[in-house]
């Protein structure tokens, strides 16, 4: 057995004092009260006093009720519980472009079934995350950086999957991280931020970036991606989207800011020219080659499939903590009980002095 709170056991070494001290201030209060009554020699006479024993009886039974009370906050355990908890060893990043180019639909028909109507390359990075990659980490850990011109934190290292699927599915959208452009390294800056948060030292650590190869950042920038990905010991996974013939960017899958500015056209428009935008892999491929990882160009959406780029993706299972904090609790409630309820008197000697006052009453009638 052990304790999950073991410093509350420390408050055991107050007690001794602490009884003693009360025990004192007992005795003062009483007589102390005895004294504002009236005179002591009389009401030591006329009054029912706490026998020794059964006032023993009462403060040894606080002192153990309070001791069981310490113990069941310092919450003992058996190491060996019932259950199993599943323990997953792998924190994934997802890295997802949402600037503007990422509206393209490329994929307009190969999602149709599965409810992404618009078939967008944003649309395909969510479909991926959310039939792929969450299914495949169950017990493991996602965390979501968004990127545009900045990074935004769309979620932290969670293995609560449920919940980052509601996030996905509806705060993951075109434009829903800041700025103009796709800025891939302050996005990957972010992901080590988060890594570095939450990350436990011994879990394998992997990066999915998915993008359309669109970059703003420099040589030095990429660079810099290397080194840290190779000095943090972290597997970078990515997915290529789009075709790589260029396509028009539609207005109407752009953010309502967009859809304001150029209402009434069709298609989004830079310096008065239909902005054009395709897979360009050159990036992609750089990153993939520099870092020794893996790269995947997703034309349907059962290209990819991150089991099989990274393994298996183990998930260790440790012994459950039984609690039995109950036990010593119940201790607490039945000494604090006895020291309440317990009778100040043995009962045979009230009954003694009862019978002995009822003959006392019983003479004085008869006299008159």
């Amino acid at each position: 057995m052990h304790f999950l709170n073991p410093q509350a056991l420390w408050l055991l070494l107050v007690l001794p004092p602490l009884g003693v001290l009360a025990v004192w201030f007992a005795f003062k209060r009483k007589d102390q009260f005895i004294k504002d009554f009236g005179e002591a020699r009389l009401v030591n006479r006329n009054s029912s006093h706490l026998e020794p024993a059964r006032y023993l009886l009462k403060g040894v039974s606080v002192l153990i009720a309070a001791a069981a009370l310490i113990v069941s906050v310092a919450r003992p355990a058996f190491e060996k519980g019932y259950t199993e908890i599943p323990v997953g060893t792998v924190d994934v990043i997802a890295i997802v472009d949402v600037s503007r180019s990422m509206a393209v639909q490329d994929y307009k028909g190969s999602l149709n079934e599965t409810g992404y109507a618009g078939g967008t390359r944003l649309d395909m990075a969510r479909y991926l995350i959310l039939n792929d990659v969450v299914p495949a980490l169950k017990y493991n850990r996602l965390g979501v950086v968004s990127y545009a011109g900045e990074a935004n934190p769309q979620a932290f290292l969670s293995d609560d999957l449920p919940a980052l699927k509601w996030v996905l599915q509806r705060a993951l959208t075109i434009g829903s991280a800041p700025g103009e452009g796709s800025e891939l390294g302050k996005a990957f800056n972010l992901a080590f931020e988060l890594l570095d948060l939450d990350s436990d030292n011994n879990h394998r650590k992997v990066i999915v970036l998915l993008s359309d190869g669109g970059n703003d950042a420099g040589l030095d920038a990429l660079n810099d991606i290397v080194k840290q990905l190779r000095e943090r010991n972290i597997e970078l996974v990515i997915a290529g989207l789009g075709k790589t013939t260029p396509s028009a960017i539609p207005v109407s899958q752009l953010p309502q800011q967009d859809r304001d500015q150029f209402r009434g056209q069709e298609w989004y428009q830079v310096d008065g020219e239909v902005a054009m935008s395709g897979l360009e892999e050159n990036t992609l491929l750089w990153l993939k080659n520099a870092t020794g990882g893996r790269y995947v160009r997703v034309a349907n959406p059962s290209d990819f499939h991150i089991g099989n780029l990274l393994g298996r993706i183990e998930v260790k299972r440790k012994k459950g903590e039984q609690e039995v904090f109950f036990y010593p609790l119940l201790v607490a409630v039945l000494f604090f009980g006895i020291a309440v309820f317990a009778p100040r008197e043995r009962k045979e000697k009230v009954d003694d002095e009862i019978a002995q006052n009822i003959s006392i009453l019983g003479d004085r009638f008869k006299k008159r």
